[in-house]
């Protein structure tokens, strides 16, 4: 498959298992420290996805952040451990096309991920 993803996540364990899960599916994923580090990947990978963790960021970072992935073709996918933030999500998704509640079932989240990079791949052919 190939593909490749942008991670940004605090957690070591969470991107760790992340990681893990991705590349056994075939996906190419790369790390961002911050968000300044994530909007380069995005310019220099051009991922089929961009997955952000919620804490990650400042709010106004994080509600700005999804738009502005949007312009450059990139769908945004954020990780919540707060269940009021995931509220906020569904209510005002901000640009982002989808959320993960942590902890995620790994099969849901293969899932989301292939149907969104599915999605882009065949975008691209067209």
């Amino acid at each position: 498959m190939s593909n490749p993803v942008v991670l940004r996540e605090d957690d070591p364990d969470v991107r760790h298992l992340v990681h893990e899960l991705l590349e056994e599916q075939g996906y190419l994923v790369f790390d961002a420290r911050d968000i300044e580090d994530l909007l380069d990947e995005v310019k220099l990978r051009s991922p089929c996805v961009a997955l952000i963790d919620s804490t990650s960021s400042t709010e106004f970072d994080l509600w700005h952040l999804g738009p502005l992935l949007a312009q450059f073709g990139v769908p945004a996918v954020a990780f919540t451990a707060h269940s009021t933030a995931r509220q906020q999500f569904e209510e005002n998704p901000s640009g982002y096309i989808g959320v993960v509640s942590k902890p995620f079932d790994a099969s849901e989240f293969i899932e989301l991920v292939d149907s969104i990079c599915l999605e882009e791949s065949q975008e691209a052919v067209s």
